[in-house]
């Protein structure tokens, strides 16, 4: 039996404090952290076990059953491998998620600028990131930064429009109205017992990205893997400010940024049917706070972030019919905001939060039979949030969720339902706390195969589920509002798979459809009180969302050694405010575009891949938005093309492999915005090197 490396947890600096943050205490956790998984495999791998060897699977049989997994699915997932990714020249993770279609990504500007996903328009809070099976929350703000995720160390993401068709998972998988997967590198070893890669990354505005990943085979049971991470960039990007027909040249300020990343993974098999895994993570950032204020140049706004998780999963096959699965996660964020112009009697903001979650998860498969499968999990979970503000509440919110699930299996059809039961209680130590919340949430799907001869499967699902206030929703300063109503989304839609098998052509193709409508109800927004300077949070929006998306993927073989790989996506919504058409001011804006929406958007990318060199093409397109809720003129948005292309070549060296890359981003030189006042870079180039042994 392997030492679980979670029994002790490195020691924690004080996080809420005036001044600075210390970074010190971070890295000395961070590395304690890969010492102690280090050291507890070593002990745990002293007895070599002479047993099959686990880490051996070849990445085309990963691949085949992920594709697989997806077209057989009853409700939509679109899958990026790694070598995808790293083709479509995807630096950071928001880069590789434009490629799925219905996501809107917001980006403030750049590599440094903050990232976060929604689904098909229905918000960030109701869009879940899961890492290795786990959710990555915030419940302060409700949305998670894909800038904290490096893709040097993702195997693969996955998008889920509901929540996927698997039984055995935590609970909180069943709880949002999508869920975006990534799915980090597991070791893989051929005759050796260690693996190294190392690679460098430069380009434009001062970008530089090293990283170092170390794999170890302790025994033929346990491995580990670490890697470290660092990015850094002045972002000083030229732009052309537009202000009517007047236009300026300025250059971007205060969009530097320095990030680390470590992280540190064990896997273990203890025997045939048990398997374990751990993980600890820990984050640093720093970084300005552009403004977004015409002909405003000074930004002095700072951000410091600190994130530290440390996770581990058991799975227990216990026989033909039953398994297990139990997970537990611990996680504290900490970050401070500093504003040095702010207009309060200190003449500036110095603020400091801190959350913290304790998280358990247990989930209880049964197969009856071979077609029959049904599974009970339960997640227990505490958050609570300190903030150096006065009189601030002072937050813990217990969450108890209990999902009960069941799916039927036939060779052409798949049939899958749930009911998720959602308990919660709020404390506070200052003032009145929001009251408790119970929900019953059902979802069913079905996927169906008419033809036998034809892998044609078509799909249909519909989920019912809501979203919490957020910390900040509830408790921030005068806008919060204890009694605000949970954010409810009903969805439903029908599509179908198509899967062409090349034959004996050198071409194949797979073509992927879905309509979909969505509601939101009780929407949550920010709206004035007696007068512009004091807001706070309602309820009162409703929002209905219809649209269409599609996908193609497609391989041509041309030769024995020559492919050109091509896919795409298109949606297409209509997101409209339906709140209310006779009363003032919702009248104003009724069967409005909500913001940031375009109607048509869409990616391509096309991968020439030949014995000498291979060159990728990348397109990522949005129509017209509107960045407020009033779709005026003065408010539209263009749209935007951005075009890159990418070069690379891998060459043997000895033992090594070394992966040669080039590329140029937005070859165009195009200027647009994502969010309104914070202009993206131009075209810009990258180059990168990566050694494998």
């Amino acid at each position: 039996m392997c030492r679980n490396p979670l029994t002790a947890c490195p020691p924690e600096g004080r996080c809420l404090r005036k001044g600075r943050l210390h970074a010190s205490t971070g890295r000395r956790m961070a590395f304690a952290a890969i010492l102690l998984i280090a050291n507890a495999a070593r002990m745990a791998g002293q007895e070599r076990l002479d047993t099959t060897k686990v880490y051996t699977l070849g990445e085309v049989v990963v691949e085949e059953n992920a594709r697989q997994k997806a077209l057989r699915s009853t409700m939509p997932v679109q899958t990026l491998d790694a070598r995808r990714m790293q083709l479509a020249g995807a630096v950071q993770l928001s880069d590789a998620a434009k490629m799925f279609s219905g996501v809107t990504i917001k980006d403030y500007g750049g590599i440094g600028g903050l990232k976060t996903i929604s689904i098909r328009s229905l918000g960030a809070a109701h869009t879940a990131v899961a890492y290795d099976g786990l959710p990555v929350t915030d419940a302060q703000t409700g949305q998670t930064d894909l800038g904290k995720f490096s893709l040097d160390n993702v195997e693969r993401i996955s998008l889920t429009s509901g929540q996927g068709d698997e039984l055995l998972q935590a609970a909180r998988l069943f709880a949002s109205a999508g869920v975006l997967h990534i799915q980090s590198r597991a070791p893989s070893f051929q005759g050796k017992d260690v693996n190294l890669a190392a690679s460098m990354k430069a380009g434009s505005f001062g970008f530089a990205n090293p990283n170092l990943r170390i794999e170890n085979r302790w025994t033929d049971r346990i491995a580990t893997a670490i890697t470290a991470d660092y990015t850094h960039i002045h972002g000083a990007y030229p732009y052309l400010l537009r202000n009517g027909t007047a236009t300026e040249r300025r250059h971007r300020r205060n969009s530097d940024v320095q990030s680390g990343k470590a992280e540190a993974n064990l896997h273990a098999r203890i025997n045939e049917r048990q398997e374990a895994s751990a993980k600890l993570y820990y984050y640093q950032s720093q970084r300005g706070l552009p403004t977004n204020i015409l002909y405003n140049d000074y930004a002095g706004q700072r951000l410091w972030d600190r994130n530290f998780f440390a996770q581990g999963r058991y799975e227990n096959r216990i026989s033909s019919r039953w398994s297990i699965l139990a997970q537990a996660k611990y996680n504290r964020a900490c970050n401070r905001y500093y504003d040095p112009s702010s207009l309060n009697m200190a003449r500036e903001e110095n603020n400091h939060y801190r959350q913290d979650e304790y998280y358990l998860s247990a989930t209880v498969l049964c197969r009856p039979n071979t077609h029959w499968a049904v599974s009970l999990a339960t997640d227990a979970f505490a958050n609570h949030l300190e903030a150096d503000l006065d009189g601030f509440a002072v937050p813990t919110r217990y969450t108890l969720l209990n999902a009960l699930a069941a799916k039927y299996v036939h060779p052409r059809f798949t049939a899958t339902a749930s009911l998720l039961s959602t308990l919660t209680k709020e404390t506070v130590r200052h003032g009145l706390a929001a009251p408790g919340r119970q929900r019953l949430s059902p979802a069913a799907s079905l996927s169906a195969q008419p033809f036998a001869g034809q892998d044609l499967r078509i799909r249909l699902f519909y989920k019912d589920i809501f979203r919490l206030p957020t910390f900040n929703d509830l408790y921030y300063g005068q806008a919060g509002t204890r009694t605000l109503r949970p954010e409810k989304a009903w969805q439903l839609d029908g599509g179908f798979t198509w899967d062409i098998p090349a034959g004996n052509l050198p071409l194949g193709l797979t073509i992927s459809a879905d309509a979909f409508y969505n509601r939101v109800t009780d929407k949550i927004v920010a709206m004035p009180g007696k007068n512009l300077f004091v807001w706070s949070m309602m309820n009162i929006g409703r929002v209905d969302i219809k649209g269409v998306e599609t996908s193609l993927q497609a391989r041509i073989g041309i030769g024995a050694r020559i492919a050109l790989r091509v896919a795409g996506n298109y949606t297409w919504q209509r997101a409209l405010d339906k709140t209310d058409r006779h009363t003032l001011p919702y009248r104003a804006t009724f069967n409005h575009q909500i913001p940031y929406t375009p109607r048509h958007s869409g990616a391509a990318s096309a991968t020439l891949e030949t014995p000498w060199a291979s060159v990728g093409y990348t397109l990522v397109a949005s129509g017209l938005r509107y960045c407020n809720q009033y779709n005026s003129s003065e408010y539209l948005m263009e749209g935007y093309a951005e075009h890159s292309l990418s070069l690379w070549r891998e060459f043997r060296v000895r033992a090594c492999r070394l992966h040669v890359q080039a590329e140029a981003i937005n070859v165009g030189n195009h200027q647009y915005e994502i969010v309104k006042n914070y202009p993206m870079p131009g075209r810009q180039f990258r180059a990168s090197l990566t050694l494998k042994y």
